[in-house]
C-alpha cells in the first residue's frame, strides 16, 4: 500500500500543476479573446456607441476616445484593486496596466486580424480536463461530497465496514464510466485516423483532435477508481477516518452515532 500512496502521491502532484497550467491558459486564451472583441469596436471606421454619437461624439474620433476610456478603466479597476490587496506601490500598478491593456487592445487587430476563433472551444477543451482533475484532487483531498446518512444509523463496530464497500461500489461506477470515456475515445481517434488526421478536430481549433478532450472522461474516471480503491481498503482497516455527511456538517446539523 505504500507504493500505491506514493504513486498516488505523484500523481496528485502532477495534477495541481497541470491545472496550474490550464488555468493559466484558459486566462490568457479568454482574455485575448475578449480584448479582440473590443478592439474591433476601437478599429478606425467601425460603428461608435450610439450614446457617444447621441453626446455630439464623431465615428472618426472615437476610437481615442474608446481607447482612453479603457485606459481610465483599467487604471482605477487596478488601482483599487492593488490598494485592496495591500500591494506596497498600488500607483505603479495601476500605471502599468493603464498603458499596457489599452496598447494590447489596439495591437490585437492588427496580430489577429481574423479574431481568436479557437478562445472558445479551446476553453471548454481545457474546462472539461479541469473538471475531471478537479473531481481527483478532491477525492485526494478528501473534499468530495460525502452524503454518508448510513454512518449515524449502522452501529459503531459496522460503519467502516459499510464506508468501505460505499468506496468499492463508487469505484465500480467511475470503471463503468470509464469504459464508456474509451469508446468515446476510440471513436474519436477512429475518425481522427481515418481521415488523415484532417478530421475529427475540436471545432474552430485546427491543431487539437477531438480525442485530446474526450481522454479527461477515462482519466479522471480511471484516477477516482484508483483513489477510492485505495480509500476502501484503507477504511475497511480502519487506517482512515469515515468521511461524515457533508451536507449536515455545512448546515450545522449534527445527528448522535449509532451505539
Amino acid at each position: 500500500m505504500s507504493r500505491l500512496r506514493a504513486v498516488d502521491d505523484l500523481i496528485y502532484r502532477a495534477e495541481k500543476v497541470a491545472c496550474a497550467l490550464m488555468l493559466a491558459v484558459m486566462g490568457v486564451v479568454v482574455f485575448l479573446s475578449v480584448a479582440h472583441r473590443a478592439a474591433s469596436s476601437l478599429v478606425p471606421g467601425t460603428p461608435a456607441p450610439n450614446w457617444y454619437l447621441d453626446a455630439g461624439g464623431s465615428l472618426e474620433s472615437w476610437p481615442t476616445v474608446g481607447t482612453a476610456l479603457v485606459a481610465a478603466i483599467t487604471f482605477f479597476a487596478s488601482w483599487f484593486g492593488a490598494r485592496s490587496r495591500g500591494s506596497a506601490r498600488p500607483l505603479v500598478v495601476a500605471l502599468s496596466l493603464g498603458v499596457l491593456v489599452p496598447l494590447v487592445i489596439r495591437l490585437l487587430p492588427i496580430v489577429l486580424p481574423n479574431g481568436l476563433v479557437e478562445a472558445q472551444p479551446l476553453a471548454l477543451g481545457l474546462l472539461l480536463w479541469l473538471s475531471l482533475l478537479g473531481a481527483s484532487i478532491a477525492a485526494k483531498e478528501r473534499k468530495h461530497l460525502a452524503i454518508d446518512i448510513g454512518s449515524k444509523i449502522w452501529p459503531a463496530a459496522l460503519v467502516p465496514r459499510v464506508a468501505a464497500i460505499g468506496h468499492f461500489v463508487t469505484a465500480g461506477f467511475c470503471l463503468l464510466i470509464l469504459g464508456l470515456g474509451l469508446r468515446s475515445v476510440m471513436d474519436a481517434w477512429h475518425v481522427w485516423v481515418a481521415s488523415e488526421y484532417a478530421g475529427g478536430l475540436i471545432s474552430g481549433v485546427r491543431f487539437l483532435p477531438r480525442w485530446t478532450a474526450a481522454l479527461a472522461i477515462p482519466y479522471g474516471m480511471a484516477v477516482l477508481a484508483f483513489r477510492f480503491t485505495l480509500e476502501a481498503i484503507d477504511t475497511w482497516r480502519g487506517e482512515a477516518e469515515v468521511i461524515e455527511d457533508g451536507t449536515l456538517h455545512a448546515l450545522g446539523i449534527k445527528l448522535e452515532k449509532a451505539p
